[in-house]
């Protein structure tokens, strides 16, 4: 049972008030005790510190252990938590077990060994993610908006759209959609009749997709299946990666494998988060959200693996605004469905994916320059004819292709 008074009156550590202090950010800090300080004009974001383990999660200015402690009820957080976000500027990340065991972890035990159960891990929870979504398709990536105000129902479906044409997709085309998801893209697509596969490792995500293709009898193939065990017996007129690449971060392997899937002349459609440095995973989502190798995409290092394949740019958007609207949108929700998401689940699962959104939403605002996102299609090059037979990928010599598991 949890302690909910000091055993004696506390103050505010003099480090922690010096730095909010001298950095004026607008919080209020409520104390075991009642004692309140406030810091920054008109203060947005409320800490109420419950007890003595909340206390020292504040003195230690350390963002896993701030994180920790809310979510075991030791602080609360009230106001607005997207804008009090800026306050991570104030935190350490310096967790470095954390950090090397997710780099050591697959080199040691295989990829193929871990991903189903990193993948379980965020995806397997019982569908709860779906209360802060389009109700429509079930998107769990950033849609179009024409408008800050646009429905996230109508920005999933003109996300839809947009990589529908993108892929160059018509009647009879066949697609590999990587990471399918709750099966929105597979619904979209089979109802035009595409032939359609989809691939992911979350069973509880499978069972909602087959259900909802079987309720409206549409035909799709949808296989639980890892990425990088996949050995499909034919190749794709257009390949589909909706915001998967970030849990495939060995790009060398991903573009090897994709460019024996997909035919000459094929599509590939991906969307991604992204940074300006090849690291840089806060501990606190690697530990409870998305372990192992997830990562926001370098894209230095994602553009240097395409010169290893034929695969050429042929458009590239940025995606940052809507990446922060949909994340808005969906923290909103979030937060407006708190009962049923208790009753579903829990209040810690609650808590986590509450900082999970506000944190993506801060990322992709104006208030911070760390992260953005991007809309990209690749086309494969053509195989240039040789004795007037053309050479499929397929048939290609293996030499000097990457294995496919680390």
């Amino acid at each position: 049972m949890r302690d909910t008074a000091p055993a004696r009156p506390s103050r505010l550590p003099r480090r922690v008030a010096w730095k909010l202090a001298a950095t004026n950010y607008p919080v209020t800090i409520r104390m075991p005790d009642g004692e309140t300080e406030s810091f920054g004009e008109e203060p947005r974001l409320g800490v109420v510190v419950a007890n003595e383990r909340g206390l020292k999660a504040i003195r230690s200015l350390n963002e896993l252990s701030i994180v920790e402690a809310y979510l075991g009820g030791d602080l609360d957080l009230v106001g607005d938590l997207v804008a009090g976000m800026d306050l991570r500027n104030l935190l350490t990340d310096a967790n470095v077990l954390i950090k090397v065991w997710s780099f050591l972890q697959p080199l040691l035990l295989g990829r193929r060994r871990l991903n189903p159960v990193w993948v379980a891990k965020h995806y397997d929870s019982d569908n709860v993610q779906l209360h802060a979504i389009d109700r429509d398709y079930q998107v769990y990536t950033p849609g179009l908006y024409l408008t800050d105000d646009d429905p996230l129902e109508d920005g999933a479906e003109r996300k839809l759209a947009y990589a529908f044409e993108a892929l160059n997709l018509k009647a009879g085309a066949s697609v590999l959609d990587v990471g399918c998801g709750w099966g929105g893209f597979a619904r979209y697509c089979t109802r035009r009749g595409v032939s359609f596969t989809g691939i992911s490792l979350s069973r509880h995500q499978l069972e909602y997709a087959r259900g909802r293709l079987a309720a409206e009898r549409l035909d799709a193939e949808l296989l639980y299946q890892d990425f990088f065990s996949f050995e499909p017996a034919r190749q794709f007129d257009a390949i589909n990666l909706m915001g998967s690449i970030e849990e495939l971060a060995d790009y060398p392997k991903v573009m090897h494998r994709l460019d024996r899937w997909l035919k000459p002349g094929g599509l590939i459609y991906l969307d991604f988060a992204a940074v300006d440095r090849r690291f840089g995973v806060a501990s606190f989502v690697t530990k409870y959200v998305w372990p192992g190798s997830f990562r926001m995409v370098h894209l230095p290092s994602f553009t240097a693996a395409l010169t290893a394949v034929s695969f050429d740019i042929v458009d590239i958007r940025n995606d940052r605004r809507n990446y922060y609207l949909w994340a808005k949108a969906g923290y909103e929700r979030w937060m407006q469905n708190r009962g049923e998401i208790i009753a579903e689940s829990d209040e810690r699962t609650w808590r986590l994916m509450r900082l999970l959104m506000a944190g993506t939403a801060h990322l992709m605002s104006g208030r911070s320059d760390w992260a953005t996102a991007y809309r990209v299609v690749l086309e494969r090059r053509k195989t240039p004819a040789l004795g007037g037979a053309s050479v499929r990928a397929f048939d290609r010599p293996a030499l000097g292709r990457a294995s496919s598991d680390g």
